[in-house]
């Protein structure tokens, strides 16, 4: 087998490279499950930039892992890259994730997006036709300006983004959706709710929590947070059961499709951020709203149902939410010590 993994330097590829190699370094509860390659599997990671410290991390990980960097908007480079590899699974994970980012960076989050996709999508169907495609996709294609409260989001609710981060992933939804009837194109879609769990970049909610309270805890910042809108409510998942998500898409779901890849239950963000508070070791920490942290639009409520993912293959989360808010302030604390 040969899996290629776009976005590989990023929070959830190194998660997911984790799961696919070996499970054990990075999850502790997965030991016995293993990993899913076998003796002659191989396996190329790409990202924009792999820096040195991404490859010491990688490699840790999976001593035998190809890197490379690859331009995904470059359809030459993708070619070249697929035509030579001839993947067998591709985990499709390379983005611009930022919602912030992409108000002010539209046209490079539609290219990165969005042709990015497609140059895989068309590399695929001129050089390894059967090979499966998980196409990461987001929850915010459903937000649109409609609030959806006390309701769980099925998969067959109307796609309406609200922010061009949003548009460019319903853009390659869409795609990923249209090439399978076409030309019948295995390509399988993940629409993730909100991620957490160690090694997540503070442009993230809960990652920017717990890297403030570490900041305070380690007394370079005054003990004063910094937020946004913490009245609304998200569907979080720990990133450890998202990977497990993905790979049970590419080995049992359906292609043409897409999953709703969510805990299925909606939590306040200020809760998020009280669990947090609750295992810091500095009390009475001062919450103070940013302005420059508001999103220009915000909808109230997001949560995902994930009954169709669980029926089609049998997935389950397993983390718990307290767990992965303690697991990934803890992260914050060991990468402090190395700063």
């Amino acid at each position: 087998m040969k899996i290629l993994i776009t976005g590989i330097a990023g929070f959830v590829g190194r998660h997911l490279l984790s799961r696919i190699a070996d499970g054990n370094k990075i999850y502790k509860k997965d030991s016995k499950k293993g990993g899913i390659l076998k003796r002659d599997d191989k396996i190329l990671g790409v990202d924009l930039k792999i820096d040195n410290t991404a490859v010491k991390d990688l490699t840790n990980i999976f001593s035998e892992i190809d890197l490379q960097e690859v331009n995904l908007v470059v359809r030459e480079k993708v070619y070249k890259v697929v035509e030579k590899f001839k993947p067998e699974k591709i985990y499709h994970l390379a983005a611009q994730s930022s919602v912030s980012y992409s108000w002010n960076n539209p046209v490079e989050t539609m290219e990165t997006n969005v042709f990015g996709g497609l140059n895989i999508f068309n590399a695929v169907m001129k050089y390894c036709q059967l090979c499966k495609i998980l196409v990461a996709c987001t929850a915010e294609e459903y937000a649109g300006f409609n609030n959806f409260k006390n309701e769980a989001i099925k998969e067959n609710f109307k796609i309406e983004p609200a922010n061009p981060y949003a548009i460019s992933k319903a853009a390659i939804d869409f795609f990923a959706a249209t090439y399978y009837r076409v030309n019948r194109l295995p390509v399988y879609i993940s629409r993730s709710f909100n991620h957490i769990g160690p090694g997540q970049s503070d442009r993230f909610v809960a990652s920017d929590f717990a890297k403030q309270i570490v900041e305070i805890e380690n007394g370079k910042i005054r003990p004063v947070m910094l937020v946004g809108n913490i009245e609304v409510y998200r569907d979080f998942l720990d990133v450890r059961d998202v990977v497990e998500a993905y790979c049970a898409i590419l080995e049992k779901g359906r292609a043409g499709e897409a999953y709703n890849v969510c805990s299925g239950i909606k939590r306040k963000i200020s809760d998020i951020l009280d669990v947090l508070l609750s295992y810091s070791s500095v009390k009475n920490i001062e919450i103070k709203v940013d302005k420059s942290k508001m999103r220009p639009i915000d909808v109230i409520s997001i949560y995902g149902d994930n009954s169709k993912l669980k029926l089609h293959t049998g997935w389950k989360p397993e983390y718990d939410i307290k767990g992965s808010l303690k697991d990934t302030l803890n992260w914050w604390r060991e990468r402090s010590k190395v700063n």
